[in-house]
């Protein structure tokens, strides 16, 4: 129902209060730390701004920042910023280091960006909460009907009546059987009647919450609705037992409804993140575990007895088995592919729980990110074992492996990992999981990266 139709204007406006808190930042910088509209030297003024200002728009557009849907969500929003500041932050840096014209004070940029965040975020706030009052006084919003008075029926209308900031309009219902429906004193007439309203007076769009039986009539009210120039948004009757997010696909004319959306499904989505998998994992292999790997080895070795290396079974993408490659943290021992580590555990040598701690263990998975068997983000392999047991007792288990398991994930990042001794830890990380499937995009893997060197040096309270 929160659709993603939106006015133009209410995007252009919230892209011009974008530029100017960010250009107001560099303003209020300037007179903070030099007294004066500017910290920079005037021929290096006009240039900065440019930069700043079209890689913002550059890098939003390519974003859903600006995506203002019917559900507001303002949360998100200012995740979204925070994204978009880091990767600006990143891009600016990088320019500037490499450029013999432009000359910056680090501690200039830093105050800038941090001073940016906070006003950009703010004024985002503002500006979402103003169209959500707006919408809830009349404006942006659009004239709706409901069509059909039942049990699905009446759902719409509830979430209709509570939440204003959907900007809907909710004029009444129409039914055939006045008699059946559920708030008898809001129908306003028959499906014909419907007709007639509509055709005096200005309806944006209509739902239709017919029962399926009700074929022919469906079919009849989406040609007169085209006719009027009337948005048609149909509730399925199966929406009493399917509550998931859904997607309709098409084989040839016949619809097909699937459970979820899967974006890696799309071949141009995995061709783009098995490329960052590729690239990413050839430069931390090459740069970074050419020289851990030594310093690493030896002090395993230095502590206690058996190989560097730690290989174990995982499942892997649909299902299938891989070995998965880790610095050795235990002592050799018989339980390591049946019992998981845990807090406290007698098996973690000293230098292994220095390798957990600061997840180094985990680096050795570069090489199966540039074999395939992984990606940089995607849901946590689990032990054969531990697929086993939790795919017999929770239903959406197996769904994770829809995806290539990875280094980190968004399970991972909201605290869900380490020990699970409750099926409960279990199920809140399969949650996680699933909905990473659902809803990935390059910016949510980044986003997950970013959370996961944070929870690094901020120290995760579920390691083990």
């Amino acid at each position: 129902m929160a659709g993603k139709h939106y006015s133009n204007k209410v995007k252009i406006i919230l892209q011009l209060s974008d530029l100017f808190f960010l250009n107001l930042a560099f303003i209020i910088v300037s007179v903070i730390r030099t007294n004066s509209l500017s910290f920079l030297p005037k021929a290096q003024l006009v240039p900065f701004l440019i930069l700043i200002n079209i890689f913002w728009i550059v890098i939003s557009e390519n974003s859903d920042l600006y995506d203002i849907g019917r559900d507001i969500k303002v949360d998100k929003k200012i995740y979204k910023v925070a994204l978009i500041i880091s990767i600006h932050c990143l891009i600016i840096t990088l320019i500037i280091s490499s450029s013999a014209y432009l000359k910056l004070g680090r501690h200039h940029l830093t105050y800038f960006y941090v001073v940016a965040f906070y006003l950009i975020s703010i004024g985002k706030i503002l500006n979402l909460y103003a169209l959500k009052y707006l919408r809830k006084l009349g404006f942006n919003s659009r004239n709706v009907v409901i069509i059909g008075g039942g049990v699905v029926g009446n759902e719409v209308r509830t979430n209709l009546m509570t939440n204003y900031s959907f900007g809907f309009k909710y004029l009444g219902i129409y039914d055939d059987n006045p008699a059946d429906c559920l708030n008898r004193s809001e129908v306003l007439g028959t499906i014909d009647d419907f007709k007639n309203f509509s055709i005096q007076n200005n309806i944006d769009e209509a739902f239709i919450a017919l029962p399926d039986s009700a074929y022919a009539r469906i079919t009849e009210l989406m040609q007169f609705c085209d006719s009027r120039a009337i948005r048609v948004k149909i509730v399925p009757d199966f929406s009493r037992y399917i509550r998931s997010k859904i997607k309709i696909d098409f084989y040839g004319s016949i619809p097909m409804i699937l459970l979820r959306e899967e974006p890696l499904e799309s071949l141009r989505n995995r061709f783009i993140k098995r490329s960052i998998d590729i690239l990413f994992s050839l430069f931390v292999i090459v740069f970074v575990l050419s020289w851990v790997i030594p310093i690493m080895g030896f002090l395993i070795k230095l502590h206690s007895k058996g190989p560097v290396f730690f290989m174990q079974r995982r499942t892997g993408l649909n299902n299938k088995e891989f070995n998965i490659i880790k610095f050795r943290t235990m002592r050799v021992n018989n339980l390591a592919n049946k019992v998981q580590a845990r807090k406290g555990d007698a098996r973690i040598t000293t230098i292994g729980q220095f390798l957990r701690k600061t997840n180094i263990d985990e680096l050795p998975q570069f090489f199966n990110i540039l074999m395939g068997n992984m990606s940089i983000v995607g849901p946590r392999p689990h032990m054969i074992e531990h697929t086993r047991q939790y795919s017999e007792v929770i239903e959406t288990y197996l769904v994770r492996h829809f995806t290539k398991p990875g280094l980190t994930g968004w399970a991972q990042v909201n605290g869900y990992r380490g020990d699970t001794t409750q099926q409960i830890q279990m199920e809140n990380r399969v949650k996680h999981d699933v909905y990473y499937l659902e809803n990935w995009s390059v910016w949510l893997d980044i986003e997950i990266f970013f959370m996961t060197i944070f929870n690094i040096f901020k120290g995760e309270p579920n390691a083990v």
